[in-house]
């Protein structure tokens, strides 16, 4: 990628990490009172893990653009130097004016991660100082200097972080198309033969009618784009031409596209496949489907793998054969996101889990599950 504004694949984090400082973790062994809440406290700690190192690496991160040498270096870069972190090792060249302030930045971070430690410490006056944990993203072995391990460091856990992202997401859909499966065999135990041979019919009805819709175009393809061009930008009737509807979708004017920007793309496409308010379309699988659709394209179209498109990326993706194409798109609810062996786990836990809120009178004592009663995955 081209420019001052693209030099690190630290900046897989632009448009997607909030700007908010995280708390260092400390962890011990819940109470009996706190068991009720441990799966919501659990979210909130995940959520801070992600982002507790967010400030500062943004802040190295503007530091290291300002050395046009550094700059120049990281852009002839390999990928697999980028992301392995061996171009951490160009830190040796970068002007001491930057080391300075480099310096001075890592000891503002550890002091920062020291007062939240200390201050948490204080309020958990049961903790056991050995469940502390350690951050990450800075070498505590130097306090002094802002060193290559520190660059490498940062480096590794944003990358980490960023696919973990995606791990989870991946998983947690997961998690939900086997409840949701689960709750429909449920249900279909509790009928009659009359009344589960209407209930079957009607899940038919529904997803038929959820897939008679249009051609769902391959993402990012030219007759995805040209949709997108005619549709949501109002050109219909003129040409497309791609360096105009890559300036129209670069929102920010930075000259390349963020994960956000890309996902705008697909609204067409996901709009004729779901609608909000129709029982036969799942807006959860909405979001999964613009997810995969962008994972996708980026794969396809982020060559440098820096978690941004270019406007040079971009137009060298236009000018390939395979963006001529359409093959058209398999959608996620046509693919299966588990098989029969891991269902019929998830069923004997769940089954255990209602028997016990049924024990503990949190249920009444019901063979089945009652209808609209979703458990929180954290419980299995």
């Amino acid at each position: 990628m081209k420019g001052n504004g693209s030099i690190l694949v630290l900046l897989l984090v632009a448009g997607m990490l909030p700007t908010m400082l995280g708390l260092p973790v400390v962890t011990q062994p819940p109470k009996p009172a706190e068991k009720e809440q441990k799966h919501e406290d659990s979210n909130v700690e995940r959520m801070e893990n992600i982002i507790e190192y967010n400030k500062y690496l943004q802040e190295v991160v503007n530091v290291l653009e300002s050395d046009p040498v550094f700059a120049e270096k990281l852009q002839k870069a390999a990928e697999s130097d980028i992301r392995s972190g061996v171009i951490a090792q160009e830190l040796e060249y970068v002007g001491h004016h930057v080391r300075s302030r480099l310096d001075e930045l890592k000891r503002m971070e550890l002091q920062r991660l020291k007062e939240l430690a200390t201050k948490q410490f204080e309020l958990t006056n049961e903790i056991d100082r050995d469940h502390l944990k350690i951050s990450e993203h800075v070498d505590h072995s130097n306090p002094h200097t802002f060193e290559i391990d520190d660059l490498k460091k940062l480096i590794l856990k944003t990358s980490q972080d960023l696919q973990e992202n995606d791990r989870r997401r991946r998983e947690e859909f997961k998690q939900y198309e086997l409840q949701k499966e689960f709750e429909k065999q449920e249900k279909l135990r509790a009928l009659d033969e009359q009344h589960r041979k209407e209930y079957e019919e009607e899940l038919k009805r529904q997803q038929a009618k959820h897939d008679n819709h249009e051609k769902i175009h391959h993402p990012g393809n030219k007759a995805q784009l040209e949709e997108v061009w005619e549709k949501q930008d109002h050109m219909d009737g003129q040409d497309f031409d791609p360096k105009t509807f890559f300036m129209l979708h670069d929102l920010d004017g930075n000259n390349m596209w963020d994960e956000n920007e890309v996902k705008v793309l697909f609204i067409n496409e996901l709009n004729k496949m779901y609608q909000a308010g129709a029982p036969e379309d799942d807006m959860k699988e909405r979001a999964e489907e613009m997810e995969r659709m962008r994972e996708h394209v980026f794969k396809e179209a982020d060559t440098n793998k820096d978690g941004l498109i270019s406007y040079e990326e971009f137009i060298e993706q236009t000018k390939r054969d395979e963006f001529q194409k359409d093959p058209g798109w398999d959608t996620v609810d046509h693919e299966p996101q588990f098989t029969h062996e891991e269902y019929l786990e998830f069923e004997r836990r769940r089954q255990e889990e209602i028997q016990r809120l049924v024990a503990e009178g949190k249920l009444p004592p019901h063979p089945n599950m009652p209808q609209g009663y979703h458990p929180d995955a954290n419980l299995l």
